[in-house]
């Protein structure tokens, strides 16, 4: 689907945060309970105008491990509940406005993702 994710600086930040305050060791983990705690909510993240320059990149197979079929499922899914075409764009813009507000969610929040 993707090759890489790029996370922006801030969500950098927020990654060194969550993972000192839970102990998780990795990124990819983390950034699948934010994609997901995201998702999980009916309303849609407001539009951004996300930098990548000072983030971090991951690769879309580090970031789905064994599951890449099952996160693909769920971006397609839902752009089809808020009426958008399930195409590259619509799915990598999605992708990254719910990843940046979940570890928004989690870093302030961080015992959010015990509950997920």
């Amino acid at each position: 689907m993707f090759d890489r994710i790029r996370i922006s600086a801030q969500g950098r930040n927020q990654l060194i945060q969550i993972k000192r305050k839970t102990g998780i060791e990795t990124y990819n983990i983390i950034c699948r309970y934010a994609l997901v705690l995201s998702l999980s909510e009916k309303s849609l993240p407001p539009k951004e105008t996300l930098s990548s320059s000072g983030g971090l990149e991951i690769e879309w197979r580090v970031f789905c491990g064994n599951e890449n079929e099952l996160y693909e499922n769920l971006l397609v899914q839902r752009c089809k509940e808020d009426d958008l075409d399930p195409n590259y764009e619509n799915l990598k813009d999605l992708l990254l406005v719910h990843l940046h507000r979940g570890l928004a969610y989690l870093n302030a929040n961080p015992e959010q993702i015990f509950l997920v």
